[in-house]
């Protein structure tokens, strides 16, 4: 800026000493001095004025630039496949059947259930399999593996998965055995949470063994027209045509309060069959009914719920099981004297003027059968 103005006094300068310079035709004119002083007297007032109106400091305010706070890029979840074979389960119920640290009696056989979920994105079939990991081997060897399942078990859905006739060990001890899942292409796979495998752990304990038998004088028959016999021991269908339910009461009093119940089973055998009391009156059923002293109210006309275990035919009175019913029907006793059953068909009778039952004999004075075998420990 400041150059253009100089450039402008100068071609002032050169216009006044062209305006001063001596005119043709013999007109008096100043004196080249003259003009010269006067055109410097000139330029330096310009000068002087154009010094004046350049300012060397700017007082504009400059704008500071500040710049934007930088976006700190924010990392993205990263998504993890889900694997096609994973499983995993709930803690409050995949222990189905034997919960850890359940007692058993030395060489005890028992089967276990885990309640197992498909969490992975393949639906499982019997291609499938649940195999033995390591562990003591209780009634297993190592490689042992089973089906996992015959039907389809779909991603999100759960399936039992029982091992049947597992042993427990002689000795008194912890025992823990571990198991996995393995798909058709060979491969183990996981299970969450633990990261693996699910197991069964058991305690071995020593044991007291107990046969308990009928009290005599205490059981006995109940015909539905309040007939009551405590001499014979009948369930069915009488010659003539009243229903017949049968009572047995045992004699718990020798077994501790403080007992752990580790095993209870019912053996029906050596009954005779008489007629066709499965044919005609159904499913014999049997309940827990506290009935001392036997008396003729003591017969139920109908079928009520809850009962503790059935036979369905003749065969199946000659099979001793363990029954978990019939485990928690004695734990309920314990600290009392005698423990009470009733056995009873659905149908009262077939109208045919035929005996339909089952029968119980004494040997001698002992009623052997229905006998109630209970294994316990005491602490």
């Amino acid at each position: 800026m400041k150059k253009f103005q100089y450039f402008l006094a100068i071609i002032l300068v050169v216009g006044l000493v062209g305006c001063n310079l001596p005119k043709p035709g013999g007109q008096e004119t100043q004196s080249p001095e003259a003009v010269f002083t006067q055109a410097a007297l000139t330029v330096a007032a310009e000068l002087t004025r154009v010094a004046s109106l350049a300012s060397p400091t700017s007082n504009i305010p400059t704008e500071t630039f500040t710049p934007s706070p930088s976006n700190t890029p924010v990392p993205s979840a990263t998504n993890t496949p889900i694997p096609c074979n994973l499983a995993t389960w709930d803690p409050a119920t995949i222990d189905v059947t034997v919960p850890d640290n359940t007692q058993m009696a030395p060489n005890q056989i028992y089967s276990k259930t885990w309640r197992i979920r498909n969490v992975g994105t393949c639906s499982w079939n019997s291609s499938y399999l649940l195999i033995f990991d390591h562990g003591t081997g209780m009634g297993v060897t190592t490689g042992y593996t089973q089906q996992l399942t015959t039907g389809v078990v779909n991603s999100g859905q759960e399936v039992d998965l029982t091992v049947n006739n597992l042993k427990a060990p002689s000795a008194p001890g912890t025992y823990t055995d571990y198991w996995r899942l393995k798909g058709p292409d060979g491969m183990v796979f996981g299970i969450t949470p633990t990261g693996g495998t699910f197991a069964v752990k058991i305690v071995v304990v020593n044991t007291t063994s107990v046969t308990l038998l009928p009290v005599i004088g205490e059981s006995g028959s109940v015909r539905s027209d309040g007939v009551i016999s405590t001499t014979e021991y009948y369930v069915g269908d009488s010659g003539t045509d009243k229903g017949l339910q049968l009572f047995i009461d045992y004699d718990i009093s020798g077994i501790p309060a403080n007992a752990t119940i580790l095993e209870v089973k019912l053996d029906m055998r050596n009954g005779n069959v008489l007629g066709d009391p499965f044919g005609s009156l159904g499913v014999l059923n049997l309940f827990m009914h506290d009935f001392l002293p036997l008396d003729g109210s003591d017969y139920v006309l109908t079928l009520p719920g809850g009962n503790l275990a059935d036979w369905g035919s003749a065969a199946a009175l000659g099979t001793v099981e363990v029954s978990n019913e019939l485990k928690a029907a004695l734990k309920s006793k314990l600290g009392s004297s005698r423990i009470q059953f009733r056995f009873q068909f659905p149908t009262t009778t077939d109208s045919d003027g035929v005996v339909d039952a089952v029968q119980y004999v004494l040997t001698g004075s002992v009623l052997n059968n229905p006998a109630l075998l209970v294994k316990y420990t005491t602490p």
